[in-house]
């Protein structure tokens, strides 16, 4: 008599085969989109806006009818719970751009672009990144550039231009710990420079620098030096090298002995030149400060912690003698 398969094995058989395929299919989806994949929402905090001039530039969150001062607080500007997702910048078409996923969580290789007006500052489903404007003056000329990080003394935070993930206390173990998670080595900083003319911003000369901090660390160690970030516009680079700012990692160390709210620093050193606009007297432009997760850094994925915490200070410096030098570069 002739024997027959059991249905029952050939289904068993069947059912273990489709397990290793989806074991496989999720493995491929997991190595091949990484920041993608990321459902944490990383939240900016501690963000100092400040500056040093000591000629009489002076920075104002309005152009008319507002006090002019030299030192701006992030709070004043930008809501400090906005989430940070994902995105990546486009200089082609000067917005941000976010991934699109189809019904089986994978990107779809298209983009859902993004404004200003729908998804900056925004703590829900909808916000993406932040954006904080303010206008600068002065009553001579000057050159107006980023200022390099120092340490101010041991155990205070630093001075300058610089990012890091925010040292947190942690009773439990009697330490400091990263509150970035990670996220701090994927973060970019977008200054608009706009020149302003009779209270009018003169758009078509408007100046896009992007910052790019701790440019050559890595999350998962391993890669070592400055990795450019490849733009979905097909360059090489997010933006020309001539406007891009980079910075290398700033760090910080426990107090010996270990003591809450005592750290050092170690600041980064900025590698290309930190030059960002020029004013005549009188002369004033408006500053768009934009902070985001770029999605195309390399180290964008899920290493990056739940919940990460930044601490940035953005400070200008003003050097007298400078000239204007406002060179549009679009329109």
């Amino acid at each position: 008599m002739k024997k027959t398969r059991s249905p029952r094995i050939n289904g068993g058989r069947v059912f273990l085969y489709w397990i290793m395929i989806l074991i496989l299919l999720s493995l491929l989806v997991t190595a091949t989109y990484t920041w993608f994949s990321i459902s944490r929402t990383p939240r900016v905090s501690n963000i100092g806006l400040s500056i040093n001039a000591p000629t009489g530039l002076v920075l104002s969150t309005a152009p008319e009818g507002a006090e002019w001062v030299r030192r701006l607080d992030y709070a004043e500007l930008v809501d400090e719970t906005a989430p940070l997702r994902p995105v990546t910048w486009s200089d082609a078409d000067q917005c941000f751009y976010a991934a699109q996923y189809g019904a089986d969580g994978r990107q779809t290789g298209n983009w859902h672009q993004l404004s200003d007006e729908n998804n900056a500052n925004r703590d829900d489903v909808y916000g993406y990144y932040v954006k904080a404007g303010f206008y600068a003056t002065t009553d001579t000329a000057v050159a107006v550039s980023l200022t390099h990080a120092v340490e101010v003394e041991e155990g205070v935070s630093g001075s300058g231009t610089y990012l890091i993930g925010t040292p947190e206390w942690d009773a439990d173990n009697i330490m400091h710990s990263d509150g970035g998670q990670g996220a701090q080595n994927a973060m970019r900083v977008g200054i608009r420079i706009t020149p302003m003319q009779d209270g009018v911003e003169t758009t078509g000369q408007s100046m896009f620098y992007i910052y790019e901090p701790n440019c050559d660390t890595h999350i998962n160690g391993e890669l070592e030096g400055y990795e450019p970030t490849p733009s979905i516009d097909g360059t090489e680079n997010l933006i020309g090298e001539e406007w891009l700012i980079r910075q290398t990692t700033t760090t910080w160390t426990e107090a010996d002995p270990v003591e809450r709210g005592v750290i050092y620093q170690t600041m980064g050193e900025f590698e290309t030149d930190t030059e960002i606009f020029s004013l005549n007297a009188n002369e004033m432009v408006k500053i768009d400060l934009y902070l985001w997760l770029e999605g195309q850094d390399v180290d964008c994925d899920n290493h990056i912690g739940k919940e990460s915490k930044i601490l940035a200070n953005i400070q200008f410096n003003a050097d007298v003698g400078g000239q204007s030098g406002l060179v549009p570069i679009y329109g």
